[in-house]
């Protein structure tokens, strides 16, 4: 099933989507920017199954900081720093997502889109969770 970036998708249509999919197209458009659906339907689906998955606020941190850290070459060279941590902690799902995603970058310029989009994904599960904590 493709992701249509148009469509509102529910709570447990997000959770339930193979976000693998996402990255089938590449990262980015024609124009050089992140696709619709990876930056949004993906970013918010990501971030549910995340939390679903009980991947702490701070472990995302960690994986979108050490994605920013890093370069593509650096990465396709020790993939295992951007998802050692997930791995270890039983959050295989992610990983995979994440090296999927690593597998669709071409060039630097997708690799960066890679890791802002991570980088969202954090945000927005860190706003979900002050909201939480507010109610």
């Amino acid at each position: 099933m493709s992701i249509d970036p148009f469509r509102d998708y529910t709570y447990q249509e997000q959770r339930n989507l193979d976000l693998t999919l996402l990255f089938s197209a590449g990262l980015r458009d024609e124009q050089g920017q992140m696709r619709p659906e990876i930056r949004g339907v993906g970013v918010a689906a990501a971030a549910l199954q995340a939390e679903a998955d009980n991947i702490p606020v701070e472990m995302m941190g960690r994986v979108a900081t050490t994605a920013h850290e890093m370069n593509l070459t650096e990465v396709r060279t020790y993939p295992d720093d951007l998802v050692e941590e997930l791995e270890k902690r039983h959050h295989p799902q992610m990983a995979q997502l994440i090296r999927t995603g690593l597998a669709a970058c071409q060039t630097e310029a997708d690799y960066r889109t890679l890791a802002h989009w991570l980088a969202l994904v954090h945000q927005l599960m860190v706003m979900r969770k002050k909201s939480r904590d507010i109610a």
